[in-house]
């Protein structure tokens, strides 16, 4: 079997006068050149894994291993590693270019050899027309592409990145995500990227590590985080979703037939192949909503909210809300109030242990 380029084995973090690890018996093994995304909610363990990562922090139990080399003791600047931090950590007093120079000149790098490689990283992250600026001058874009270009000029093993797109404007989050993802497939760097927001974990990630109170809940890739959670918590912090409760009367070949409160017998896909009680998730555009008469209707429309290129639903089954999303001009729009019946295709449910 190959090593893995980066190996986190049974990585545990205590801080004293604590009665729950921050990070609990961790281990993951990541490929050269892979983009990593550790995600979850705020205090789940991502940064202080990525800090421990780093050398920032010192784990209480475990190893950290590059190429087959143990790192877990040892000094942050003998790791070879670029960090990209929330705040961007620039230093107002130095100009772009010299904030870029910063890890070189602290390795003791030859001037001339100095001078090619910012002009190199400054052109990478588009900014070598802004290299004597000051960093006051800058957007908050700039600024995170100085940040960027400080980590890759010292030709970092691993490129570690806090969150830096947090402090951005939504438009411009999107935008300086894909210029993230892209200078990382074109220098084919290992990355390990923190964030709490799934939409840049989905777009961005090779695989994603879903985090939860110190422990791993799940590893996959985006599609299989997405469209098959390994149980609720991932489920509801990955994308938007309904969870029926619903009881399984028979299964084969991948397919259950379950009846769900309020909506009455349907079929899920089924990887568990047990009877009894489960829930059953689907996807709000993954549902179909159609009018109903009285004595056929699942639920009644309570909401109606219209957001361009879909219309969202929050359709009343007894005493549940069940969100739906439709293409906006497809089917027309339904009014409050209206009866309807909810439907799913068998592969757009998922039954969940």
């Amino acid at each position: 079997m190959a090593m893995s380029f980066l190996r986190l084995e049974h990585i545990v973090k205590t801080y004293p006068g604590t009665d729950r690890p921050s990070v609990a018996d961790f281990t993951l093994d990541v490929e050269r050149g892979e983009f990593i995304s550790l995600l979850g909610p705020s205090g789940c363990g991502k940064t202080t894994t990525l800090r421990m990562i780093a050398g920032l922090i010192e784990p209480t139990a475990g190893h950290i291993c590059l190429d087959g080399k143990e790192l877990t003791r040892t000094p942050v600047h003998q790791r070879g590693m670029g960090l990209v931090f929330q705040n961007y950590a620039l230093f107002p007093h130095l100009d772009v270019a010299q904030n870029v120079a910063f890890g070189l000149e602290m390795r003791r790098v030859p001037k001339a050899d100095v001078k090619r490689r910012v002009a190199e990283a400054l052109e990478l992250v588009q900014l070598g027309h802004l290299s004597g600026r000051r960093i006051k001058q800058l957007s908050g874009g700039q600024q995170q592409r100085v940040a960027l270009a400080r980590a890759l000029v010292v030709e970092p093993s691993v490129l570690l990145l806090d969150e830096p797109l947090s402090n951005l404007d939504a438009k411009l989050r999107d935008t300086m995500r894909d210029e993230i993802r892209s200078i990382q497939q074109k220098l084919g760097i290992t990355t390990v990227f923190v964030t709490h927001d799934q939409d840049e974990a989905l777009a961005t990630s090779d695989r994603i590590v879903v985090m939860s109170e110190g422990n791993i809940e799940q590893v996959g890739t985006p599609e299989q985080i997405y469209e098959h959670p390994s149980n609720q918590f991932v489920a509801n912090f990955i994308g938007r979703v309904n969870l029926f409760d619903a009881e399984v009367r028979h299964t084969a070949n991948g397919v259950a037939a379950v009846d769900v409160a309020g909506l009455g017998q349907m079929q899920a896909a089924d990887d568990l192949g047990r009877p009894g009680q489960v829930t059953v998730l689907v996807r709000p555009h993954r549902l179909r909503i159609n009018e109903a008469g009285r004595d056929d209707a699942h639920g009644t429309v309570e909401s109606v909210v219209y957001v361009g290129d879909s219309i969202e639903y929050s359709v009343r089954v007894g005493t549940k809300a069940v969100a739906v999303q439709s293409v906006a001009g497809r089917h027309g729009r339904l009014e409050r109030g209206t009866p309807v019946r909810l439907s799913w295709e068998t592969s757009d449910a998922l039954v969940l242990k």
